[in-house]
């Protein structure tokens, strides 16, 4: 043993041998030990999976901390099968980080992330609205014009006896304009319209305004033979007086029968004029355009037609849209199309600017729901509202 002992130390390469075999087994232990310390001291777990070093990479903790945050969120409450799913793609990632799978390791960590954070914003879900149905539409008036038609509207001037709804012999002369224009014309269809002045309670105005209209209807379905299918009665009372109640004069005024004929036939024939005459002019606008299309010149020409041939008739020209587009679009869009209507009736037939008034309503007088094509074109359009002076 000492004469070997004394060969390494005079052999520099038994030497150099002996120091290389020193510091590998010294190494070898080094890295034992290591492990050693990995398997049995540490035993961490990331995700329910126990760590294989000491050391894990920087998306085991930020999925850790984004998991963490979503658990504590609202999210627990309203989405917790994909806080579930997020746990279970971030244990199959450490899985095969363990596996030395780096790249798909890191896929499924950050997907595990994303579920996650798509958790934390989870709430109460949100309960499906309907829209809203559309507001009941108003009655129409018995003077709304309708297309292929026109109103031909008479205030009758007839005086009942207190309480009285039966029509005076003096006063059949009144009603006749309406049964000869009528029998005249047997295509025509007419609502007889009763008001009262204010004296008296609501409900008996009512009965007795509808009394009166309905004592028209039976004279002139008795007296001209016009079937009763054309004609109704409505009585409104005391509502939309057009005189002022305080003196006997306006309470006479208020105290009417007004007959409101529908008829389809040209502005041509009415002779004489009737107190008004109210028209839907068939005029289509472009979208968002006022301009009058030279194809419905024929249609305003109507109006230029009549009240050229009726030189003491004035006319509100009215403008009416859909419910497309907000209010404030709506009201100068169609407040824009009636004053170029007024304006091609001045330049084109001569009609003094000062018989004439334009009058912009927006979507606000609806004759018809805007919920289908049909229901928003009957809405788009354009009311001539003629009154006429008839000289007695």
């Amino acid at each position: 043993m000492i004469e070997q002992r004394f060969d390494i130390q005079n052999n520099p390469r038994e030497r150099r041998k002996l120091l290389k075999n020193n510091f590998f087994f010294a190494g070898l232990m080094i890295m034992i030990f290591f492990l050693c310390a990995s398997c049995t001291s540490l035993h961490t777990y990331h995700f329910g999976v126990q760590d294989r070093a000491a050391m894990v990479p920087d998306d085991f903790v930020q999925t850790e901390a984004v998991l963490a945050q979503a658990e504590q969120s609202p999210g627990t409450q309203y989405c917790p099968e994909k806080i579930a799913k997020a746990k279970e793609l971030a244990a199959k990632g450490a899985e095969v980080y363990w596996s030395c799978h780096n790249t798909e390791s890191s896929r499924l960590l950050a997907e595990a992330r994303k579920l996650a954070e798509e958790a934390e914003r989870c709430g109460p879900p949100v309960a499906a609205v309907s829209p809203a149905p559309e507001v009941p539409l108003e009655p129409v008036p018995a003077t709304e014009p309708t297309p292929e038609k026109m109103k031909y509207c008479v205030s009758l001037d007839i005086q009942f006896d207190i309480n009285k709804a039966d029509i005076r012999l003096q006063y059949h002369d009144e009603v006749a304009k309406v049964g000869d224009f009528m029998k005249k014309y047997p295509t025509t269809t007419a609502v007889i319209e009763g008001y009262t002045d204010e004296v008296g309670s609501d409900d008996y105005n009512m009965q007795l305004s509808q009394r009166r209209a309905e004592s028209v209807v039976n004279y002139l379905v008795g007296k001209f033979g016009i079937d009763s299918s054309r004609l109704s009665a409505k009585g409104y009372g005391k509502t939309n007086p057009i005189a002022n109640n305080s003196t006997d004069i306006g309470r006479q005024k208020n105290r009417r029968i007004n007959a409101i004929i529908d008829c389809a036939l040209d502005v041509k024939e009415i002779a004489p004029p009737p107190q008004r005459l109210c028209m839907t002019l068939k005029v289509e606008f472009a979208t968002d355009s006022a301009e009058i299309n030279p194809s419905y010149f024929d249609e305003v020409n109507k109006v230029g037609e009549y009240m050229k041939k009726y030189p003491t008739t004035t006319a509100v020209i009215e403008g009416h849209t859909d419910n497309v587009g907000d209010y404030e679009h709506n009201m100068k869009l169609s407040q824009q199309r009636a004053e170029n209507v007024v304006n091609y009736l001045v330049e084109k037939f001569g009609i003094g600017s000062s018989r004439l008034s334009a009058k912009g309503y927006g979507s606000t007088r609806s004759i018809a729901y805007n919920n289908t094509p049909e229901g928003r074109q009957r809405n788009r359009r354009i009311n001539a509202i003629i009154d006429c002076v008839i000289e007695k």
